[in-house]
This record gives structure tokens, C-alpha cells and sequence, in this order.
């Protein structure tokens, strides 16, 4: 055989390194290549390929190691049910060097490297060859899912210690990277569904990390601190995690993988108010025996992320629902028993801390709006909406009546509190009804516009707000706000709540209309609350139809008796000459038409509540206009895109307009500054006008509520 020649040079001591990487180089591509069964049989045979994967090399050298590790890969690809006789050595001892040598490198440096480890491993274990497989399921029993586990630990670790510096964004999003890669590796195993294998998995990561470093680090009655407080700060550090980790890699565990044997027992001793016998022999003597408690404060407590993790690992629990059995979710009390559906109205209630309690738990968290940061506050609504629009919850009409009547209880608190915020705008009006409240009363309105602009947008997905590494950064309770910041998340909140409502209600008249069904239909919970708003709704910031008139940019304007302000633009084909016309609701700009005297094209068309005119401070002549979108689009007529600089004090992560900027030429000073004064006047009456229609929906809104 060809492979026993490369063998013979690849073991000589002397042979340049050169030389020993283009064999290698050279066996991958054969390999990749060989498309005949009969000669990929004839270099595989006398077992000169064992030879040379077991091969004493220089793995110290990348080089080496990278064109070693393709070689093992491109072997690997090949086999199957019938090439696997010339890998595995059955005679005098069972032996696997293609499976052993590989798994030595699991835990390397290298991405690449790692990743055909795992390549290898999940190409190994489907193979039908008893002896084989029971030579691996040994294999992995003594060492490699043990050295899996370990690794594992060891990544969460290092993650939990970079959170706990918080200084750091990089390594912490390197480590998560790292611990998710992994993830996917061992739910990739499991989907294979090798039954014995699996169990032995489970059982190893249960044992190694799962329940001593995840479900410990919740520590239900203080027994674990206490323990730790003992320890020396060394052996401290290397036991548990800090709660936010904890249930932050609990969500990600638990909607990664879908094998019942590990997802199950982990659910269970967070949700059943008994830890599962079965777990109790991975934990030390004086642990806890229920971890519900523990978690139930999650949610109850004032803990930003602790509530932002926990609502999380609801969610995975609820979407992963099919990887748990009937009586998981019964006793796990996320949703009310098949016989709650008729029975008596008797206390306690099905929503409360003695029955469904987690669901109480969420349904209250929405009503303490003021501690959560925006995201937090999200996650809650959209689990909130997919625990409840679930015909497992929606049949139920206690379960709907507890649930409308909390949420409508906290669309209450943050519509009185939205309402107070624009009550106050109009209160520091200035003589005559228009807002003299500066820069925070201009804020207030563009930031209700910019979320009433996005209510409708497609929600995210709870597991995008809650997989981002950095929010383990973020300190536990949320410090006194900027007024920018409480006025985006009154308005955010009450328009959540309001929409929630809506589903709610929607929901409810889908299950009364459908006696037996099996709770709202599909068409029903796609609905989105906009296809019932109310005319009011739709025109709540919009300016009256009959001052808009029907003006497009484009049309041919007769200027008759329209007053006008002559001016110029820079940087355009037709010479840049235009027409400022004065207008009550638009800023339009038009060119004027040297063939048709009288009429000109209105070039630029936009709502006069988004501009902001500013004069130069250089050169009073010129007047620089900045204009906000409240959605991406073509830009208006002569202007262009623009990026203002993001203020010291702004949120990370808060939505953003859209900005354009144009700036217009005037002869004289004179006439520049009428075009201010008259743009000026103009953009405060309407958003005036704006303010009080908004006020008005609020206060409106609150008489529904209230009479409902």
C-alpha cells in the first residue's frame, strides 16, 4: 500500500518539516478524491491506515496539527457501515484510533480545530457496528463526555468571572460564544438519538455542571452561601455562579437542547416544588430540596436581569414544551389542569401564588414598570402574550379574566403616568397654548411619535433579547433615569400594555364565540390589535386633513397669492433656485417654472412638526433645516441623509429616527430670519396641536379602561 511509504518518511526523525506537511496535504486531497469504492478498499486495507493515524507527530506546530486534523476529517468522511472494519481494531483489544486520537484535541485552542473534533465525533457515533459502538459508549462513560462536562464548567466559569469584572465586553461575548458552540455540539449529539449514549450524557453533564454549578448557584435557602462564605476566596470562585449567570445559561440550556433525559430533571427542580430524587445524588448533603422558591423571587424580586433570565427560561421551557412529558407540565403549573376549565369559582384563584404561581408572578412584574428596563419589560409582555394566547391558557375563562384584569391594571398605572408626563407639557405652555418646556417637551413628542410610529412592528423574539451576553454587565436595579429615558419608556410601556390588552380581548371574544374549541383560533392571535383600532387611533398624530390638503412633491403648485420666500440650494442640477412657500402644516419648497409663470414644482414636502430650522451662526444668511422620519425611507426631495451625534447620557440600544438635513441661501439677513421665525411658529403650533390630541387619547383611553 501507497500509505505504508508515507508512513516510513512521515516517522523519520530527520525529514524536514516541509516534506511531512505535503504528505499530509497530499493523503487529504487523495482521499477528498478517490470516487471508486474499490480503491478507497485497497488504501485503507492492512491496517496501515491505523498506522498512520496513530503516528507520533509534532503537534506543538499549527501547521502540522491543522493538515493532521483535515487528514482525520477527510478519513472520517468515509465512513460508513462498511469502510468502518478498516478503522476499528477489534483483535487482541478493541481499539478506535481514529475516534481516540481525534477526541484528544476537544478542547484546543483552535476553532477550527475544535470544530473537526466534533465533525469526526458525529460522523463516529451513528456507525451500526456493535462492537464499535460499545467500545464508544465506554469510551464516553470514562472520559470524554466527563471531559466534555468539565470543559463546559470550566467556559461558564471564566464567563461568570468576566461578568463579575464587568469590565470587558469582548471576553464576555468571547466566552458565551465559546459555551454556545459547545452547546449546539452536544444538542447535535443528542439529535442523533442514540438512546444509551444520550442517557449517559445527560447524566454526566447533570452530575458535572449542570445541577452543582447551575441549579446550586440559585441556592434556595442560603445553605450554599453560607458554605462559600467559609471557603477561601480561591475555591469561592471556582463553585458557583452569580444567580444572573446562572439563569442566564439556564435559558440558553434549556432552549438548545431537546432530549426529555436532561431538559427534564433541570425544568423540573426549577418549576416543581420538589427537587427529582434522581438529582439529589449530584448534590452535597445540606442542599436545598426545591429551587422553585428561588427562582419564583426571580420574577418577584427587583433584579433587572434576574427577571430579564428567569421570564426568559419560561419562554424555553413554553416553546420547548414537546420535549417534556404530560405530567411535566402539569405539575409544573404553567398551565391550569384539564379539569380547571369548569370548575366552581372557589378561592384560592387559579392566578395566585398557591395555584398557577409563575403566571402571577409575570402577570404582577408588569405592574412595577417603573424598575425594569425597557428590554426586561418587552420580554415580559411577549411571554406574557405567548403564555396566554396558548389555547392551553385561552380555554380556560378564569385563567382570561385574571389575566385582562391585571393588564389592564398596568396599562392603567402607565397610561397615568404617560398622561402626567404630557400634562405637564401642556401646563408650562406659554401664554397663547404653545410649549415653552424646552428641550425635554420637544423630546417628549418625538419620542411618543417615534414609539407610536413602531407599535406595529414585528416583535422580536424573546430568545434575541435574552442571549445577548453584554446584558450580564448591566448593573441589578435600574438607577434614577434621565427625563428623555422615563418618557421613552412610558410611552413604550403604555403601547405594549395596550396592545397586549388588545390580544387579550381579541382572544377572549374568539373563545366565547367558540364554546369547546380549543381556545383562540390561528386567525385570531395572527390579528394584529391595528385592524381594530378606532379613527381616533389612526389620527392620533396627524394634523387635520383639511389643513394637509392633498400636496405631493412632484405636483404643479399654483403660487396665486401663496406667500413665498425666494432662496437657493446647493449642489443640484437646475441651478438650485426655489421657492420657500409658508404653509401651516408642511415645510415645501417648490421650483419655480420660468415657462409657466406663476406656477412652480414643489421639489421638497415634509410634515412641519418633524423640521428644525437653525441659522447659521457664520453666515445669518443661510438657514440649515434638519428633518426627522420616524421610519427608514426615500429621503425628502432636495435633502440628505444625516447622522447627529448621539448624546453622553443616551440609552444604549434605544430606537433612533432617521435624520436629513438640507440648508437654504437667502439674499439678505432679513429674509432669512422671517423664514426661522415662520418655520419656527409653524412647527410649535402643530406639535401643540399634537400634544393635546395625544393627551386627549390618553385620557380617553383611561375612561374606557376604567368603565370596562
Amino acid at each position: 500500500s501507497i500509505l505504508v511509504d508515507f508512513i516510513r518518511v512521515l516517522s523519520l526523525a530527520k525529514a524536514p518539516k516541509t516534506v511531512k506537511v505535503q504528505l499530509l496535504q497530499t493523503l487529504s486531497m487523495l482521499l477528498q478524491n478517490i470516487k471508486r469504492e474499490q480503491s478507497l478498499f485497497y488504501l485503507l486495507s492492512n491496517n496501515q491506515v491505523n498506522k498512520l493515524i496513530a503516528m507520533p507527530l509534532d503537534f506543538l506546530d499549527e501547521e502540522i496539527l491543522a493538515y493532521y486534523i483535515t487528514l482525520l476529517k477527510s478519513l472520517a468522511m468515509k465512513l460508513d457501515n462498511d469502510t468502518i472494519k478498516f478503522f476499528f481494531i477489534v483483535h487482541p483489544e478493541p481499539y478506535f484510533p481514529l475516534y481516540i486520537e481525534a477526541t484528544k484535541f476537544f478542547n484546543h485552542r483552535d476553532q477550527m480545530v475544535r470544530a473537526t473534533v466534533r465533525t469526526i465525533t458525529l460522523r463516529v457515533y451513528p456507525i451500526m457496528f456493535e462492537p464499535m459502538r460499545a467500545f464508544v459508549q465506554r469510551h464516553a462513560e470514562l472520559s470524554y463526555f466527563s471531559q466534555l462536562a468539565l470543559h463546559l464548567k470550566d467556559i461558564w466559569l471564566r464567563l461568570n468571572a468576566a461578568a463579575v469584572a464587568g469590565e470587558d465586553v469582548a471576553a464576555v461575548q468571547h466566552e458565551n460564544d465559546l459555551q454556545q458552540d459547545l452547546l449546539l455540539y452536544l444538542s447535535d449529539v443528542f439529535e442523533l438519538g442514540m438512546v444509551e449514549l444520550n442517557k449517559v450524557l445527560a447524566d454526566r453533564l447533570l452530575d458535572c455542571v449542570m445541577v452543582p454549578l447551575l441549579l446550586l448557584s440559585l441556592d434556595a435557602n442560603g445553605s450554599g452561601q453560607q458554605q462559600l462564605a467559609k471557603a477561601a476566596p480561591s475555591e469561592r470562585s471556582g463553585q458557583r455562579l452569580e444567580p444572573r449567570v446562572a439563569l442566564f445559561l439556564l435559558r440558553q440550556v434549556l432552549d438548545t437542547f431537546r432530549c426529555p433525559v436532561l431538559v427534564e430533571p433541570l425544568a423540573a427542580a426549577l418549576l416543581h416544588h420538589k427537587v427529582p430524587e434522581y438529582l439529589l445524588c449530584a448534590m452535597p448533603h445540606d442542599a436545598p430540596l426545591q429551587f422553585h422558591g428561588a427562582f419564583a423571587r426571580a420574577l418577584a424580586g427587583a433584579d433587572d436581569a434576574h427577571a430579564l433570565f428567569a421570564a426568559g427560561v419560561v419562554s424555553a421551557v413554553v416553546q420547548n414544551r414537546e420535549a417534556f412529558s404530560p405530567e411535566f407540565l402539569e405539575n409544573a403549573r404553567l398551565f391550569p389542569p384539564a379539569a380547571a376549565g369548569t370548575r366552581s369559582r372557589r378561592p384560592p384563584p387559579l392566578i395566585g401564588e398557591q395555584n398557577l404561581d409563575i403566571l402571577f408572578f409575570l402577570l404582577a412584574a408588569l405592574r412595577r414598570l417603573t424598575q425594569w428596563r425597557m428590554e426586561t419589560f418587552q420580554v415580559l409582555v411577549l411571554l406574557i402574550s405567548e403564555l396566554f394566547l396558548d389555547p392551553l391558557l385561552s380555554r380556560n375563562a378564569e385563567c382570561r379574566g385574571a389575566a385582562r384584569q391585571m393588564v389592564r391594571d398596568a396599562a392603567s398605572a402607565a397610561a397615568a403616568q404617560l398622561g402626567g408626563l404630557l400634562q405637564e407639557q401642556l401646563q408650562a405652555s406659554a401664554p397663547g397654548g404653545l410649549p415653552s418646556g424646552g428641550r425635554q417637551a420637544e423630546e417628549l413628542l418625538d419620542i411618543f411619535m417615534e414609539e407610536w410610529h413602531d407599535r406595529d412592528a414585528p416583535a422580536p423574539r424573546v430568545s434575541e433579547l435574552c442571549t445577548n451576553a453584554w446584558r450580564l454587565l448591566l448593573p441589578a436595579r435600574v438607577g434614577a433615569a434621565q427625563p428623555r429615558d422615563i418618557a421613552r419608556r412610558s410611552a413604550r410601556s403604555f403601547l405594549l400594555l395596550q396592545k397586549l390588552l388588545m390580544e387579550l380581548l381579541l382572544c377572549d371574544q374568539d373563545a366565547v364565540a367558540a364554546v369547546g374549541s380549543s381556545g383562540c383560533d390561528q386567525q385570531a392571535r395572527k390579528r394584529r390589535p391595528s385592524d381594530s383600532t378606532s379613527d381616533q387611533e389612526t389620527a392620533l398624530l396627524q394634523v387635520s386633513p383639511e389643513l394637509l390638503g392633498s400636496f405631493h412633491e412632484g405636483m404643479s403648485l399654483e403660487l396665486g397669492s401663496l406667500e413665498r420666500l425666494p432662496c437657493r440650494i446647493g449642489r443640484t442640477s437646475d441651478g438650485g433656485e426655489r421657492l420657500l412657500v409658508q404653509h401651516g402644516a408642511w415645510l415645501m419648497l417648490a421650483r419655480p417654472q420660468n415657462v409657466t409663470p406663476g406656477r412652480a414644482v414643489v421639489t421638497t414636502l415634509w410634515p412641519l412638526q418633524q423640521v428644525q430650522p437653525l441659522m447659521d451662526r457664520g453666515d445669518p444668511r443661510i438657514l440649515h433645516l434638519g428633518m426627522q422620519a420616524f421610519r427608514a425611507g426615500k429621503p425628502p426631495g432636495d435633502a440628505t441623509e444625516y447622522s447627529p451625534p448621539v448624546p453622553a447620557d443616551a440609552t444604549p440600544g434605544q430606537r433612533r429616527s432617521v435624520f436629513f438635513m438640507m440648508s437654504l441661501s437667502f439674499e439678505d439677513v432679513r429674509s432669512c430670519h422671517s423664514a426661522d421665525v415662520q418655520l419656527q411658529r409653524g412647527r410649535r403650533e402643530v406639535r401643540s396641536q399634537l400634544l393635546r390630541q395625544a393627551l386627549a387619547f390618553i385620557e380617553g383611553w383611561q375612561a374606557r379602561a376604567g368603565s370596562a
